[in-house]
């Protein structure tokens, strides 16, 4: 699960810091500038240039406010009405909004996400697309009979698990109780390139990453399956200040939610970790090929 780290004064002067022509002043209502923002990484701010190029193509003004920080901060700025619209995840938006959701199915999700959301905001359409934890082994692991939790249980004394650090309180309970699996090791690993090398190199047997990494198709990584959804679905989802689009402009991102998949954005992310391309570059070509 991404942990945003950012402190509330450098978010707080992000959002208002524009001089005394502030465009966030006037985003209440419908006909206003619509300002998109993005969560701390670099994901969220390739669905913020998305999210903002299909809106210019109903004719909206539209205006940027990319890496804002953690998820207390933007779901605020939605809540306010200084962001119009922020791209999310159903599972750790539900989580954020009501800790005590045990639902993790993604229609389930959704579902009681829709029924949580403050009244001042609303959800779009979800996306197919999804950013969600996964358990990942090499290709010689998964070899030995290694593709699924289930087939933790009775080898997970022999394994150390590579995560991030919150994975242990949040995740170790859970697991023994779910799969009968408890690790040799859980040891904290820097998400991304630190930890897929560790796996690779052996250090770890198992590493948790994200599904949207473009790193498990280039090391030829292995996701092992979570039959009884241990982890609760990601879908990306427009969360939107309740009032402030158009029916042509909520239908706008609708459309990109229908067109986005877990392939397409692994494949966008692969090109921004990899190609090094310009997020703001990829969103154009996205919407073209969307047909938007």
């Amino acid at each position: 699960m991404k942990r945003l780290l950012v402190c509330a004064a450098a978010a707080a002067l992000l959002l208002t810091g524009c001089g005394s022509q502030d465009p966030l002043a006037a985003n209440g209502n419908q006909g206003g500038t619509l300002v998109v923002g993005s969560a701390d990484f670099a994901e969220s701010e390739l669905l913020m240039h998305i999210y903002a190029e299909a809106l210019k193509t109903t004719g909206a003004d539209v205006q940027t406010k990319p890496r804002i920080g953690a998820r207390e901060f933007y779901v605020n700025a939605v809540r306010n009405g200084e962001l119009s619209v922020v791209p999310d995840y159903t599972g750790n938006l539900l989580e954020y909004l009501d800790p005590k959701s045990s639902v993790t199915e993604t229609q389930q999700v959704y579902d009681q996400l829709k029924r949580t959301v403050p009244g001042e905001m609303e959800l779009l359409e979800q996306s197919p697309a999804e950013d969600s934890d996964v358990l990942t082994v090499t290709a010689a692991t998964a070899g030995s009979g290694l593709r699924s939790m289930a087939d933790l249980g009775p080898r997970c004394g022999e394994l150390v698990l590579g995560a991030p650090a919150e994975w242990k309180s949040r995740w170790e309970a859970k697991i023994a109780e779910d799969y009968g699996c408890t690790f040799k090791e859980i040891r904290p690993v820097e998400a991304g390139t630190i930890t897929v090398n560790a796996l690779v190199d052996g250090q770890i047997q198992v590493a948790n990453l994200f599904t949207t990494s473009s790193q498990i198709a280039e090391k030829n990584l292995v996701k092992l399956d979570d039959p009884k959804n241990m982890f609760p679905a990601q879908n990306v989802v427009p969360l939107v200040h309740k009032g402030k689009l158009t029916p042509q402009q909520a239908e706008a991102l609708n459309k990109v939610s229908r067109a986005l998949t877990t392939e397409k954005l692994t494949d966008l992310n692969r090109r921004l970790e990899v190609d090094k391309a310009n997020p703001a570059d990829l969103a154009k070509e996205f919407i073209t090929s969307a047909g938007l």
